[in-house]
């Protein structure tokens, strides 16, 4: 076994700098933890996800982005795809590279826009067959089929598990 050094500089959280550009994480849970050292140690949020080790500690605008759209209990946070980005951020008078979170858009459903388009016509002049809507018997509900998207495409970032 070999015994490197450099292994003993990583941390356990993220950083603006450990990330080219945006990617997806999908929450496993949030805790808190001592964040700091001596004078400066305090209590803060972490994020941890599914598909990386780090932890993400929440700042207070980061905090209030993921409250906005996941609600206060942080319980509910998990399973939940967000967008990690790198840009700059004010701190201390000085502009310095921030990690910020967005939530990405929902998947786009064809309903509202599907009802306002005409019928597509096949060659003859008459409506093409459309696609028969499927009864979901658990909610009694009629739904459209959902596209055929995996898991895998939604979280594809080129991240190797």
């Amino acid at each position: 076994m070999v015994l490197l050094a450099s292994d003993y500089d990583k941390s356990n959280f993220l950083k603006a700098n450990d990330l080219n550009g945006e990617r997806k994480f999908r929450i496993k849970l949030v805790s808190e933890e001592d964040i700091g050292t001596g004078a400066n140690k305090e209590k803060k949020l972490v994020a941890w996800f599914t598909n990386d080790d780090r932890g993400l500690v929440l700042n207070k605008t980061n905090n209030r982005v993921l409250r906005a759209a996941f609600g206060d209990d942080t319980a509910g946070w998990a399973g939940k795809i967000i967008v990690l980005f790198s840009t700059m951020v004010p701190l201390g008078g000085k502009m310095v590279a921030g990690l910020r979170v967005r939530i990405p858009p929902p998947k786009q459903e064809r309903t509202a826009t599907a009802a306002t388009k005409p019928p597509k016509l096949s060659g003859n002049g008459q409506a093409a067959a459309v696609k028969p809507k499927v009864k979901d018997v658990e909610l009694d509900d009629i739904v459209e089929s959902p596209p055929a998207q995996s898991l895998s495409d939604e979280l594809n970032d080129e991240v190797d598990f």
